[in-house]
């Protein structure tokens, strides 16, 4: 058996072959392209059997990996987080770090443990959206908090008398994005964006009581900050949509492969369909779970347990898992 480990980064990937002696027998650096994928599967054909494995890398490894599958190849894909307690304790003396002795690192890790390496496959649709899903919804937490220091300064009041988040307001910030600004623009021009038909509930204040409010508002006017509170505004608009599609094609995907799960789980009290989705997401088939505890150990949510002679403890989780779920 030939050991073939694979550093991926996001233009090239470096590889290295070892024999069962540890040698090496090849390495090498080629370019993420259909000639470097061709290269290397001429490369190691000629040491067959072979294992190949390489280290999840964010997206970087995911064509090459799909590359590797469909010609047939034994591939694995390592967890990080295992790889570098393998590299750190080979590495004890020696810290130096490179793509060519990150390489050789995986090869040695395949061929030191091959009781560790699982199937592997390629990141499913419904994963890559609810993860997206995620970034989005991460970035849009971000935004409000932004909005919400921006008004502390240029409209204080704002938050204790008005639904700072709806879109109404959030349309008012946009044009006017400050005490100032509404206070300046006057009623007619409120009036037309809280009469304008939309979504949601109607809006709690008048465009008298608005400007009313924004005129007695110990707010500042600072023209920079004005600037930034309607990026973020903007960006909470332009996000909002994106967000409830990928989440609303999400549960679409999830209710053709897993529909009696997904109904199951959003039965539970506070787990809504749009959660239940991105957890079957995460998790994919339940019943690949021999039980729960293995699960659990899955999500990382399974506690640590220190133990010494008849001293034990439980102490909190192991967060060790998949950080998603």
């Amino acid at each position: 058996m030939f050991y073939i480990g694979v550093d991926v980064s996001k233009n090239s990937f470096n590889f290295c072959i070892l024999n069962q002696n540890q040698g090496i027998l090849r390495s090498k650096s080629l370019p993420i392209s259909r000639e470097g994928f061709e290269q290397f599967l001429k490369i190691a054909s000629q040491f067959s059997p072979n294992l190949v494995v390489l280290e999840s890398s964010g997206r970087f490894h995911i064509t090459l990996f799909a590359f590797l599958l469909s010609k047939g190849l034994n591939v694995f894909v390592l967890n990080p987080k295992v790889v570098c307690r393998f590299r750190a304790f080979i590495s004890a003396n020696n810290p130096s770090k490179s793509d060519q002795k990150d390489s050789f690192i995986l090869a040695l890790f395949a061929l030191a443990n091959p009781h560790l390496l699982s199937p592997s496959s390629i990141p499913s649709e419904t994963k890559l959206i609810a993860r997206q899903s995620e970034k989005l919804k991460q970035e849009f937490a971000e935004a409000k908090t932004q909005v919400k220091q921006a008004l502390a300064v240029l409209f204080p009041e704002a938050e204790n008398h008005l639904p700072i988040f709806s879109k109404t307001f959030l349309s008012i910030l946009s044009l006017y994005p400050s005490a100032h600004a509404i206070a300046r623009a006057g009623e007619e021009k409120i009036a037309e964006i809280i009469q304008t038909p939309g979504p949601g509930r109607k809006f709690s204040l008048s465009p008298s009581e608005l400007v009313s409010l924004a005129q007695n508002s110990i707010g500042l006017h600072h023209p920079g900050l004005e600037e930034i509170l309607k990026f973020y505004v903007e960006k909470l608009l332009f996000l909002k949509p994106k967000i409830q599609k990928l989440e609303m094609l999400l549960k679409e995907e999830i209710e053709k492969s897993q529909g009696d799960q997904l109904k199951s789980l959003s039965s539970i009290k506070e787990i809504s369909p749009s959660l239940a989705a991105r957890f079957l997401a995460e998790v994919g088939e339940i019943k690949r779970f021999a039980s729960a505890k293995k699960l659990i150990k899955y999500a990382g949510t399974d506690p640590v347990i220190k133990q010494s002679g008849k001293w034990k403890v439980e102490m909190g989780i192991s967060k060790q898992g998949n950080p998603h779920l």
